[in-house]
């Protein structure tokens, strides 16, 4: 089986296995999880309370000033498919100015890449072909391209001289952005490493298992060597 429709099936799997929390009980827990390890993963004194339960089910999110930049990033969630991320930077006695807003509407046309490959699997080779024939490679290449080293990604040039910080420009999934931010704004060489090594082991798991990943386990911390 070709290895681009392998990593293609991998790529789909891994966002639904642990960046597609159903119901809204599983987002707030997603969120309760994902904000509470923050304080262990960048190594700070505190982390944000939430998620804030909004009207119409919408949830939110607020990280003030803290980790390694100290930005303050107010996430906005109304389904896996539409939020809203707006990333400011404080200045030193002055109020926050905004520096960017990611935003992902649903009710524009975006590739259906699941749709794509179900239609044509009897040809190319069924999602169980391509689990039977990953390897640690695949997955270690989808998750680049998913979390750590998104294709499409932005540098923060004016605030420190850090070229590893690449924040995914072109992530249409909140929880996924999220964690592409955790990952990000990680300020610790070795403790990104072991974070790697943890995502390809947890998520091979669930890919041979067909399982979601809890999150507790998604955000548990990883081991140093």
């Amino acid at each position: 089986m070709d290895s681009e429709i392998i990593r293609a099936y991998l790529w789909q799997d891994i966002i639904k296995f642990g960046f597609c929390p159903s119901s809204t009980k599983e987002k707030r827990t997603w969120l309760r999880q994902y904000c509470g390890s923050l304080r262990g993963f960048w190594e700070v004194d505190s982390y944000p309370s939430g998620p804030h339960n909004l009207p119409n089910q919408v949830l939110q999110i607020k990280i003030n000033n803290i980790g390694l930049i100290g930005f303050d990033i107010d996430c906005t969630i109304h389904t896996n498919t539409k939020f809203n991320a707006q990333v400011l930077y404080s200045l030193s006695g002055k109020k926050s100015s905004l520096m960017w807003s990611h935003d992902a509407d649903d009710s524009y046309f975006a590739f259906p890449n699941q749709k794509l490959l179900t239609s044509v699997n009897s040809r190319i080779g069924n999602r169980r072909s391509a689990v039977r024939e990953f390897s640690t490679d695949d997955v270690i290449s989808v998750i680049d391209g998913l979390l750590l080293h998104p294709t499409v990604h932005m540098h923060l040039l004016s605030l420190l001289d850090r070229h590893e910080i690449r924040i995914g420009s072109g992530i249409g999934n909140p929880f996924q952005y999220l964690f592409n931010l955790r990952y990000q704004l990680c300020p610790i060489p070795e403790k990104r490493v072991a974070e790697k090594e943890r995502l390809v082991e947890i998520f091979s798991n669930a890919i041979r298992s067909k399982r979601p990943v809890p999150a507790c386990e998604l955000m548990a911390q990883p081991r140093l060597k």
